[in-house]
């Protein structure tokens, strides 16, 4: 960077954008680039860092005893409160390969002494702090947190001992729990240890870990209801210097709000959602963390995510739910013969916000189940509970046409293959992807079934066919047609994702490519001279524009109350967008008719 754009680029980071033009000079005058390597350390706890450090690529995360406390990207800064304090509580370490400014700890010192505003940024309370961050989100995130209440964010479980029992025997619990406190039942009352308590008391004070829990507890615990709102809680936090809160619902503990998970709930929902998932003892705390993930969609929209790591976010999340879920559900004996199957968008990665249930389980030969009805059931019902609907074609691990042995699967792949028995069928398989059990069980599969391909035009013909079944939404004086009779809308999934996600799945079955997403297959297609880099560039850009698009008006409906579909509106569209529409449609046309030629689907 040329020092106008490094003086740029910092100028928009707080608290930078505080200083004057000259103060500014001379952070970026003072300023080396550092390079850092995936993995290495950045700041150790319980060292003093030299410097404050400001990302310009990559990802630092924050550890604490191996739990994640926080993510920085580009723009974040860290670690202030270390050079201030003299000494680290946590480590930093890079994520991934890091470029960042390095400012010398004693040019940040001397600004923290000299200059009032950047002191004031510092020395900020919880609440200014929180409102800080609100102020760089948009309106309808900052309302959504004005209006929020606590049963909205994560709650650490409630974990009890006795009072009699030992520090060693909590700490076994609170382990065992993937938990960071644990509540003690004393006489006087419910007290609650930290980790920072077992560090002062038992590590520094060396307090011996057969003596009692209860005697490094802490008391005169706040509570609140459930129903409360998000910021009197924050409030209640601040003006009693106070970190964790104990929630109530009909007079009975149901979990700890943490500062962190506050903090959290504004400035990185994934982390969010992901430590619910994990820490997720139950079908009921798995709800939870399912459900909040389409707050994480939401926030992360709204601050302009790409659509594709949006997708994969959501994939990655959606999946670990699954895994778990089975886990939850089905005996130890089920999972290690079993392999359970996602398919459709959610095994390409390229579903958002939920959709149908299309799912499946492959038995391992010769294994035989007891209640394995019963099960598959209870799997579907749940799935159905925590918002996933119910496929209409009933392509569901409760139904036993999805729900069979490795050999069972072969004949169904032999006929599709063979036979040209139900091209829908193949199209869903193609896209299935392992979540739980055996991986090796769908993996044989897979293979078998392009071991079944051959050069055969007629089958890769009859394949691709539906790729042209539903009409591109464009005229040819480029005016967009709409259903005159359903508000003037246009159903963007049937005459613009789909044909690109089936074209594509032909080209990838035609030519073995055992990538998942449609992205990918792109790339591969293009690496193998199927595609000119130009043309698969401009279908890239069009599939995600349209997804994302889709991903709008959905969350427009959901807001609104009502079922989200896959219409959109294009009079609601601005200029930029309404014209960004046209081209990808125009696209499809062309992607369209490249199949056409292809498969030579004129001929059949």
């Amino acid at each position: 960077m040329s020092i106008l754009e490094q003086k740029a680029f910092i100028s928009h980071i707080p608290p930078f954008d505080k200083l004057q033009d000259s103060e500014l000079q001379t952070v970026v005058d003072a300023m080396d680039i550092a390079y850092f390597k995936k993995g290495e350390h950045l700041i150790r706890q319980g060292t003093s860092p030299d410097a404050l450090y400001i990302i310009i690529k990559g990802i630092v995360q924050e550890t604490c005893d191996d739990e994640m406390v926080s993510v920085y990207v580009s723009q974040d800064s860290f670690d202030a409160i270390s050079l201030l304090d003299g000494s680290s509580k946590n480590d930093f370490f890079a994520q991934e390969e890091l470029i960042c400014y390095v400012l010398p700890k004693p040019l940040f010192l001397n600004f923290i002494q000299n200059n009032d505003a950047v002191k004031a940024f510092y020395s900020q309370d919880l609440s200014k702090r929180l409102n800080s961050l609100i102020e760089q989100r948009n309106n309808t995130d900052t309302l959504s947190f004005m209006v929020a209440k606590i049963k909205d964010i994560y709650l650490q479980p409630p974990v009890f001992v006795a009072a009699e029992s030992s520090v060693y025997d909590a700490v076994q619990i609170m382990t065992h729990q993937k938990s960071s406190l644990i509540l003690v039942k004393a006489d006087q009352g419910i007290g609650i240890v930290t980790d920072k308590n077992i560090r002062d008391y038992v590590v520094l004070q060396r307090y011996p870990i057969d003596n009692s829990i209860a005697q490094i507890a802490s008391y005169d615990l706040i509570s609140l209801k459930r129903d409360d709102f998000l910021l009197h809680a924050l409030l209640i936090m601040q003006r009693n210097s106070i970190k964790h809160l104990l929630i109530e619902q009909d007079n009975e503990i149901i979990g700890v709000l943490e500062q962190i998970d506050l903090l959290s709930y504004l400035s990185n929902h994934t982390r969010l959602v992901a430590v619910q998932i994990d820490r997720a003892q139950n079908k009921a705390q798995l709800k939870v963390a399912s459900q909040n993930m389409t707050n994480m969609i939401k926030a992360f929209n709204a601050n302009g995510i790409k659509i594709k790591y949006l997708m994969q976010w959501v994939t990655e999340l959606n999946q670990q739910v699954f895994k778990k879920l089975y886990a939850f559900i089905a005996p130890p004996a089920l999972l290690e013969n079993s392999c359970l199957i996602v398919m459709g968008s959610e095994g390409r990665g390229e579903q958002i916000l939920k959709t149908d249930q299309d799912n499946a389980i492959i038995l391992r030969d010769g294994f035989v189940s007891e209640d394995l009805e019963k099960i598959t059931q209870e799997l579907t019902e749940t799935l159905i509970d925590f918002g996933y609907p119910a496929c209409l074609g009933k392509i569901m691990v409760n139904n036993e046409y999805w729900c069979r042995s490795l050999k069972e699967f072969k004949d169904k792949i032999f006929k599709w293959v063979i036979e040209f028995k139900s091209p829908l069928e193949l199209a869903i398989f193609c896209d299935a992807k392992a979540v739980a059990g055996d991986v090796s069980l769908l993996d044989e599969a897979k293979q078998y079934l392009f071991e079944r391909l051959q050069d055969n035009q007629a089958f890769f013909s009859y394949f691709a066919k539906p790729t042209l079944a539903f009409e591109t939404p464009l005229s040819l004086f480029a005016t967009f047609i709409v259903d005159k009779y359903n508000q003037n809308k246009l159903d963007i999934k049937k005459g613009g994702i789909f044909p690109i996600v089936h074209g594509v799945r032909s080209l990838a079955l035609e030519h073995k490519i055992t990538q998942m997403s449609t992205i990918e297959r792109i790339k591969h297609l293009t690496e193998k001279g199927i595609f000119d880099k130009a043309f698969a560039t401009d279908l890239i850009e069009a599939f995600d524009f349209m997804i994302s698009l889709r991903l709008q008006f959905e969350l427009e409906q959901m807001k609104q109350g009502e079922v989200y579909d896959n219409y959109i509106q294009p009079s609601k569209l601005n200029k930029l967008e309404r014209d960004l529409l046209k081209d990808s449609l125009k696209i499809v046309n062309d992607f369209k008719k490249f199949i056409n030629y292809h498969f030579k689907l004129s001929n059949v």
